[in-house]
This record gives C-alpha cells, structure tokens and sequence, in this order.
C-alpha cells in the first residue's frame, strides 16, 4: 500500500477545498495518496480538543496514513494531533500564528515549538494571518521545521498556490518515497 497522507482543509472548508484536492493530484503523481476529510461546522472548540479527536479517529482507522497536511486552520489542528500521533511527515500549508484580528496566538507558537516529526511550512510572503519573520524565528528554534516561502502569496497562495502545491508534494515525497 502506498503512503497515505491525511489532509484537512481550512477553516469552514470542505474536504473538496481546491487546494487540497490539487495536492492529493501532485501527490498520487509521486506515488502517494491522500485521505481528504473536512472538520465540524462552527465554532472551533476550546484548544481544538472536537477537531483533534475527529482527526484522531480518521488518522486511526487507516495505518497507512502516515503524514498529515493541513491548509491554514486544518494546520493548526493537525500539528496538534501531531504532538500525540507524530507522523513520519507534516506540511502546513498557510499556518495562522495570528488571528484575523492580528492576535498572537501564543498556543500555536508553542505547538511549533514542540513538534519533533519532520515539519514543513508553506508560507505566503504577505500573509498576515502567519508573517514570515515570526515563523523564520520559531524555525530557528526548532531544527524539524523548514520554511518555504511564497514570494507571490498571502494566505490564500493565489497566484503562488500551484509553487505552494509543488513545494508540498515534492517535500512530502521526498520524505515518504
């Protein structure tokens, strides 16, 4: 069986998310393949423990999944489940360190902090929901996260999506090949 990667989308997204489906493409091209799974409607529960724990119950029904990707707030809850599952690999791609409101968000900091799977950020240059020299300072600290940056890209990759999708998929093939 090949690799599998579980993959959630962003906040309110639906499995089918865009950006999620062209990674599993650029991924079943390497060899690998991809569950999609979507997240509760509503409101984030407190520290993510509902969205966790529906990520928990999919990644442990399947061994052969065995990295995870998340776009933006699916990010945020896989690195979470990352921290107990630790899988061979882990993309995040658009990870929000700050609110919509330009709050820290000092719990995901720490997250990054203490992840020990091989980590890769995909990170738009303009993105202000995750700037790039708060993220270049906590990859600093933690030598399992690695940094791409999108110089054409905010959060939502625009133009910079398909370099952000490449940059995922060669990554993750390199690590699960």
């Amino acid at each position: 069986m090949a690799p599998r990667v579980l993959m959630l989308p962003g906040f309110g997204g639906r499995a089918d998310q865009p950006i999620l489906v062209q990674l599993e493409r650029a991924l079943v091209g390497r060899g690998l393949t991809a569950t999609r799974a979507a997240l509760p409607p509503g409101p984030p529960s407190p520290e993510l423990e509902r969205e966790v724990a529906l990520a928990r119950e999919i990644a442990g029904t399947d061994p052969t999944i065995v990295a995870y990707a998340g776009r933006s707030f699916g990010g945020r809850v896989l690195a979470r489940l990352a921290l107990v599952l630790e899988p061979r690999a882990l993309v995040l791609l658009g990870f929000p360190v700050r609110s919509a409101a330009g709050r820290r968000r000092p719990q995901d900091e720490v997250v990054l902090a203490m992840l020990t799977c091989p980590t890769l950020i995909v990170q738009g240059a303009a993105d202000p929901l995750g700037p790039v020299r708060t993220l270049r300072r906590l990859a600093a600290k933690n030598p399992r996260l690695e940094l791409e940056v999108i110089a054409s890209a905010s959060h939502a990759f625009g133009r910079g999506q398909r370099q952000a999708i490449e940059a995922a998929a060669s990554w993750l093939a390199q690590r699960l090949g």
